[in-house]
């Protein structure tokens, strides 16, 4: 069964010659917690050599050294044995590794089902840091809460206690803080809220708005991240009521943050691609942004740039079962151009990009390598010659960047969920290095990509009826 464990630093003793109860500010913390139904099991004290051996006039006119007195006299009168008291020594002023020596003599005293009250009234202004400090490190290190936090001031005499557990509950909330900024999750901010009893529907929808945005995110429900955004919108416009606390203050001022945070989604609408990629990226949601790409990139590069099968290509496509009830940009981008795939039966391939030459060598997945320019520029030369694509001229070099962009992330993608090529042994000059450091400059590489084209309006070539970029196969029109 755990132990109630109060941490301090004792205070040293000082009589004054105008107050005939002289009280120390230790014993008011301990009478606190007995009055509160919270009687240590266990106190451990870090004692300076003063504490330890310099001797004071007490109020009886005996003279003994603050730790015999809080031990021998303070102790019993409060009915606690004299063998709960665990002395932890220090000097006087501690530096860098002194402190380091005190808290891990803290560390070890402490078990795992304990829990903490820490006393701050004694010591110099860093010995509460540093108990704050031990009792923050016991809680992530072995689950090990912290009950109370308080301090104790004579008045008159008299000890007064002052309850600050709510400012040390602050340290939830700057963890919370540092969650969502790190990983795009408000579930640890969503959660102190409730804790600390807050009420405001403003902020609770606000977080509940935010939640399902990362929860659709990191679930990759790409269709539904554009109606969250519009729920964060609407949640960012309502005023959460005037602060009456300093958990009210700050999140008001959180509030704002999230619309900073938010700002660039909000603004994109409906192309938001570049803005959530970003997002993930910036949030170590590496496989998150993948799968965006996947997804969204073929049809947003066609909405700005001109390019789809003639009505040769469109046979070619409808013929193929695997590609039916699909927008046809998909199938041009995640086979034709990922592979080098001419739209046609016989020698399809310009290039052979082909890592692996049997299913079985992937665990039932073929691997493909990254072309270089030249080769994509080969490509798409062939694929235009033989009148399976038309596209604008002007934007070709934009088109074949596109295909390169999408080969990167296919490769990573299929990398992450099925077999990387070093799993395989595979050594290319065509294989991505597959760490997130190579990960996050490639999106960052796309994501300046997708930003450039995003002013470009599709340009149709006279004579060309344009198929709707969203046109399933076998429906829509094929070009004239």
């Amino acid at each position: 069964m755990g132990r109630n464990v109060l941490l301090l630093y004792m205070s040293i003793f000082n009589k004054n010659p105008k107050i005939q109860t002289q009280t120390q500010t230790n014993e008011g913390a301990v009478r606190y917690l007995i009055e509160e139904g919270e009687t240590p099991d266990c106190i451990l004290a870090l004692c300076s050599e003063r504490v330890r051996k310099e001797a004071k006039e007490m109020p009886d006119g005996s003279t003994r050294t603050t730790l015999e007195y809080f031990r021998d006299s303070f102790l019993p009168k409060v009915h606690i044995p004299a063998e709960r008291l665990v002395v932890i020594e220090v000097p006087d002023s501690m530096d860098e590794e002194t402190q380091f020596q005190a808290i891990s003599q803290l560390l070890e005293k402490i078990e795992t089902e304990d829990t903490l009250f820490v006393d701050l009234s004694g010591g110099l202004r860093d010995v509460a840091m540093l108990l704050v400090i031990a009792a923050r490190c016991m809680r992530d290190l072995r689950k090990v809460q912290t009950r109370r936090v308080i301090y104790a001031e004579l008045r008159g005499g008299e000890s007064i206690v002052r309850d600050r557990t709510q400012l040390y509950g602050l340290f939830d909330f700057v963890t919370a803080m540092d969650q969502f900024f790190s990983t795009g999750t408000a579930q640890k901010l969503e959660n102190y809220l409730r804790s600390e009893g807050e009420k405001d529907p403003v902020l609770h929808t606000l977080l509940t708005r935010i939640n399902q945005f990362s929860e659709d995110l990191a679930l990759c429900r790409v269709r539904k991240l554009n109606d969250d955004l519009n729920q964060i919108a609407q949640a960012l416009k309502e005023t959460p009521k005037k602060s009456q606390n300093l958990t009210d203050l700050f999140f008001q001022m959180l509030k704002d943050r999230f619309s900073t945070e938010f700002a660039e989604l909000l603004s994109s609408g409906e192309k938001a691609l570049p803005a959530l990629v970003s997002w993930c990226a910036g949030h170590g949601m590496y496989q998150q942004a993948l799968t965006l790409l996947c997804e969204q990139m073929p049809e947003y590069v066609c909405q700005h740039l001109f390019v789809q099968p003639t009505p040769k290509g469109w046979d070619y496509l409808a013929d193929q079962k695997q590609n039916r009830g699909k927008p046809w940009v998909y199938p041009l981008f995640h086979f034709h151009f990922c592979r080098l795939t001419l739209l046609q039966k016989e020698y399809p391939y310009t290039t052979d990009l082909r890592l692996t030459l049997s299913r079985d060598d992937a665990e039932g997945n073929m691997l493909f390598g990254v072309a270089n320019d030249t080769e994509m520029h080969d490509y798409l030369d062939m694929v235009l010659a033989s009148d399976q694509l038309v596209i604008d001229p002007a934007i070709r070099p934009q088109l074949e960047q596109a295909a390169l962009h999408y080969q990167c992330v296919m490769q990573y993608r299929n990398q992450i969920n099925h077999a990387s090529a070093n799993d395989l042994g595979l050594q290319s000059e065509r294989v991505r290095p597959l760490d997130t450091e190579h990960i996050k400059e490639t999106l960052q590489k796309i994501t300046v990509y997708l930003h450039e084209i995003r002013p470009l309006k599709r340009n149709v070539p006279q004579d060309i009826e344009a198929i709707p970029v969203d046109a399933a196969i076998p429906a829509g029109t094929p070009a004239r």
